[in-house]
C-alpha cells in the first residue's frame, strides 16, 4: 500500500489543475477612522503579578507600554526561510508565542490551538478560513495529521471574561482603525467562542462607507473577484450570496487563512490578541 506524504499547500491564488487566478490583493481603504482607539483596553483580572518588570523604576513608560511578551515577534504574511527552530527552548510554556522558557511566568495563556506556530509561525496550527464557519477548522497534529479541533476547551488560561482581536496583518489592521477591534464578552470563553467572534466579524455586510473607499481605490473588480472565489470554495449558490452584498473578508483578496493569535500585554495591566493571516487555500480534509 502506497501513503502518500502530507504536503503543505501552495500559495494562493489558484484556480483548479494548471489554472492561474488574477491576484486577489487585500483592499487598503484610503481613509481611516480612529473612532474607537479611545476605548479602553481588556484588563487581566486582580490580584496580578508582574515579576518581569520593575514599575519604579521605569515610571517614564506609557502605561500601554507592552511588557510581555518579553521579546515581541510579528510573524510575516508569507511563508519564509524559517530558523525559529533554533530561537525555540528546549522545553517551553504551553500556550506562549513566541515560546517562552518553561518556569517563565505567564500573565495570559491562549489556548495552544489558537497561537502562531511557535516551531514555524509561517506553518498555522490551525486550517481555517476565516470566511467560512468554525466547523470546517481543521488543526494538525504534531505528525502533521489533519483533525477536527476541540472546540469547546477553554480559551485562555487563567480564564478571562473579555477579549479584544486585532490584527498583524497589515490590511486588516487599517480596515480595523475603522471597524474597530473584535470584542468578545463572554465568561469561560471557549475556543469556538473565539473563532465564532472572528467569523461574525468578518461576515459583517461592508457599509456604504467602505464601498466608496473600495471604488475610490479603484478596486470593485478586485471586490468583486474576491467575493465570487469566497462564495465559490464556501459552496454558496453564487446568485444568493452575491445578493446578499459584499462581506467584510471580500476586502482581505486571498489573504484570509488564519495565521493563529498572539496575546502582548501592557505595563497597565491591560491586554490584547493580535491575529494573523496569510494566504489560501486551506488545507481542508473533509
Amino acid at each position: 500500500m502506497c501513503i502518500r506524504a502530507y504536503v503543505l499547500p501552495k500559495a494562493y491564488p489558484y484556480l483548479g489543475r494548471n489554472k492561474i487566478l488574477k491576484s486577489l490583493t487585500p483592499l487598503t481603504p484610503q481613509t481611516i477612522s480612529h473612532a474607537y482607539l479611545g476605548a479602553q483596553l481588556s484588563p487581566l483580572p486582580t490580584p496580578f503579578m508582574t515579576p518581569w518588570t520593575q514599575p519604579m523604576s521605569v515610571p517614564q513608560l506609557h502605561p500601554h507600554t507592552p511588557v510581555w511578551p518579553p521579546i515581541e515577534v510579528v510573524p510575516p504574511i508569507f511563508p519564509y526561510d524559517n530558523q525559529s527552530h533554533d530561537l525555540l527552548p528546549e522545553y517551553y510554556e504551553p500556550g506562549t508565542f513566541p515560546a517562552v522558557a518553561w518556569g517563565t511566568p505567564v500573565p495570559v495563556r491562549l489556548n495552544p490551538q489558537l497561537i502562531y506556530n511557535p516551531a514555524d509561525p509561517s506553518v498555522p496550527l490551525l486550517e481555517w478560513d476565516i470566511s467560512h464557519r468554525p466547523d470546517v477548522a481543521k488543526r494538525h497534529t504534531g505528525r502533521q495529521v489533519i483533525v477536527p479541533p476541540n472546540l469547546l476547551e477553554k480559551a485562555t488560561l487563567p480564564p478571562m471574561p473579555n477579549m479584544w482581536i486585532k490584527s498583524d496583518h497589515p490590511v486588516l489592521a487599517s480596515w480595523m482603525e475603522s471597524w474597530g477591534p473584535i470584542e468578545i464578552n463572554t465568561p469561560d470563553c471557549t475556543v469556538r467562542d473565539v473563532l465564532d467572534a472572528i467569523w461574525e466579524y468578518m461576515r459583517k455586510p461592508l457599509t456604504d462607507g467602505d464601498m466608496a473607499r473600495v471604488t475610490a481605490a479603484g478596486e470593485r473588480e478586485n471586490l468583486e473577484l474576491s467575493a465570487r472565489q469566497r462564495v465559490r470554495v464556501g459552496h454558496e449558490l453564487l446568485p444568493v450570496a452575491l445578493n446578499d452584498g459584499y462581506r467584510r473578508a471580500d476586502v482581505l483578496g486571498g489573504h484570509r487563512r488564519f495565521l493563529g493569535l498572539r496575546a502582548v500585554v501592557n505595563l497597565d495591566r491591560t491586554w490584547t490578541v493580535y491575529m494573523g493571516l496569510t494566504s489560501l487555500p486551506v488545507a481542508y480534509a473533509y
